[in-house]
């Protein structure tokens, strides 16, 4: 099958749609199928990998960046000879399109809770253009599938769009559990040690490059509130560490929190923690949170994204209202730290059970099953 996929950035270094990207596609070549993939950007490192077909964009402003690259493209897409075409965002001329960002009319309504505010926001250009390439996209009869990874979008998708439900289907993440296992856990001590963290003390994880909307400032709160004053936070990502280093300066536990930037190696970094913390205001479904536990970390997040869907609260992680719960939170954190080393084994043990589930290989045979199911309509018609 000749495959090409549409996404703007074809990188390992920049967030978890990205990667899903890049592993999808060498998944796709092991099987035997001639993969392109449509973009604007490509690391230096990968570019012998695959056929990159470059998109130009216009840059003037975020607006013109969004829709220059669907419009650009979608012409790409229509004059490449391919069988298939599978869109990771927002573009025109796919066949099939996977929910791989927040979609923006609901992040509207989670993100800017007064409402002046988000009537404002929906009058700014940038929303309007990527809430009008969303409606276009998802009800265009071309486009023969959407394909969601939680049923939180599955019903969003359904609600915004009016899109019919027979025309959804639910894919879940997958993980690499060659990358991601209990196993990594035997290099708690070098880590920890490298970042001058006690074998004993408790510690929390955050990864994001987004510490505004993956809730950042909440877990900093809930810290200075927990009971168990001993507890760090871990700090993963490249996001805006001078501003939150001043924050958690302002409430005073500076000295509990490591900012560590970005790391090559995340897996380690998970498992030297206890408990990994992720309260998104909305997104489709963190690989973040599947990677952590594919490596026996317990996962907070929120009910109001996807990752949700794999998380059984006390059994393997927690769950809170929103974003903002940050008493929800803290009595999260305390209630983990009160656990009995025995118990913490248990969820670790859950945690893995449930990763070990939804591989990486059984992502990319769902989406090959996706794949026959269009092609099958597509040349039907």
């Amino acid at each position: 099958m000749k495959i090409a996929l549409v996404k703007r950035r074809f990188s390992l270094k920049h967030g978890g749609s990205e990667r899903y990207c890049v592993n999808l596609t060498r998944r796709l070549k092991v099987l035997g199928h001639d993969v392109a993939v449509i973009g604007e950007r490509i690391d230096e490192e990968l570019a012998e990998e695959v056929e990159f077909v470059p998109v130009r964009v216009n840059n003037l402003t975020s607006w013109t960046r969004n829709q220059s690259f669907a419009e650009n493209s979608g012409r790409v897409a229509r004059e490449g000879n391919f069988d298939l075409v599978y869109g990771l965002g927002r573009s025109f001329g796919l066949d099939a399109v996977r929910v791989t960002e927040r979609l923006q009319s609901h992040w509207l309504n989670v993100y800017y809770r007064h409402p002046v505010n988000r009537w404002l926001q929906r009058i700014n250009p940038r929303h309007r253009t990527l809430i009008g390439l969303e409606r276009a996209i998802y009800r265009s009869k071309a486009v023969r599938r959407i394909v969601t990874q939680s049923q939180l979008d599955r019903r969003l998708v359904v609600e915004h769009y009016g899109i019919p439900e027979e025309k959804i289907r639910t894919i879940y993440n997958g993980v690499d559990t060659q990358v991601f296992h209990p196993g990594v856990r035997e290099q708690t001590r070098d880590v920890r040690e490298e970042l001058g963290v006690e074998p004993g003390e408790p510690l929390l994880v955050f990864a994001s490059m987004d510490f505004e909307g993956k809730g950042l400032l909440s877990i900093l709160r809930a810290l200075k509130l927990t009971r168990h004053q001993q507890t760090r936070l871990l700090v993963l990502g490249s996001g805006a560490v001078r501003k939150f280093r001043w924050m958690a300066r302002t409430l005073g536990i500076h000295r509990r929190v490591i900012f560590a930037g970005r790391k090559n190696e995340i897996q380690k970094y998970y498992a030297t923690g206890d408990l990994f913390l992720l309260p998104s205001a909305y997104e489709p479904f963190p690989n973040v949170n599947l990677e952590a536990m594919a490596c026996g970390l317990p996962v907070l997040t929120t009910r109001t994204h996807g990752g949700a869907d794999i998380i059984e609260p006390g059994r393997n992680g927690y769950l809170i209202r929103n974003m903002h719960a940050v008493d929800e939170m803290t009595a999260c954190v305390d209630r983990h730290f009160s656990q009995a080393s025995s118990e913490r084994d248990e969820m670790a043990t859950q945690c893995w059970n449930t990763a070990k589930q939804m591989t990486l290989e059984k992502n990319v045979q769902q989406t090959l099953d996706l794949f026959e199911e269009v092609l099958l309509e597509k040349f039907r018609v």
